[in-house]
């Protein structure tokens, strides 16, 4: 009797079911594309988000003016544009506006024939204006006279600084306001308008005569 089971009574093997197949790739591809989109949204998040805010820092203090309100002037002298030499202790008894500019100020560019225009129309014992440029050369000054066609305004030349030193001046323009005494009755930080010389020379002219 053989021993040979019969080809119809061995088991047959089954190859992997297609819808199994199915059933195991589809979830797989749902979990790669999914975690494809949330890194996309990660990176978007990264991008968009805003750096982070450094620490606080601490800024130096900003320099404030030498108060010079109710002290005697200090003589100085300093050459014109003209090429003449202002010595403004020879000027006492009048009200002196002692002006600090530079040409690159646009400030001191709007204030310039303000001041030009308040010089033409005082009487010839009234208040003076002294413009005192900062630390440039004489051609430099000299084009910007040109330029804007001031006139009738003296103009000094602080070429070294020494004088613009002397009064604190850290920011332009300003312009302190002397009564006949020769005392800094008033300094006025920023521009300075027709009104406010008008007004100036009025307060102090008025102690004068009363």
């Amino acid at each position: 009797m053989s021993d040979e089971i019969p080809e119809s009574a061995q088991p047959q093997r089954r190859g992997i079911s297609p819808a199994l197949v199915m059933f195991l790739i589809v979830p797989l591809i749902g979990l790669v594309v999914a975690g494809g989109v949330i890194l996309r949204q990660e990176n978007v998040i990264r991008a968009t988000q805003a750096p982070a805010t450094p620490g606080a820092i601490t800024l130096p203090p900003m320099p404030t003016p030498i108060s010079l309100a109710d002290t005697p002037l200090v003589d100085f002298a300093l050459p014109t544009l003209t090429g003449d030499t202002v010595n403004i202790g020879d000027y006492r008894g009048r009200v002196i506006f002692l002006n600090f500019w530079a040409t690159w100020c646009v400030p001191c560019q709007r204030e310039m024939p303000t001041l030009a225009q308040f010089v033409a129309e005082q009487p010839p014992d009234g208040a003076l204006v002294f413009a005192v440029n900062v630390e440039e050369p004489r051609d430099v000054v000299e084009g910007f006279v040109r330029e804007y066609g001031i006139s009738g305004l003296p103009i000094l030349l602080d070429e070294a600084g020494t004088v613009s030193s002397q009064f604190g001046v850290f920011q332009l323009p300003v312009t302190f306001v002397i009564d006949g005494t020769g005392v800094i009755r008033y300094p006025k930080y920023g521009e300075i308008t027709l009104q406010e010389l008008t007004a100036y020379t009025e307060a102090l002219t008025g102690e004068g005569s009363s």
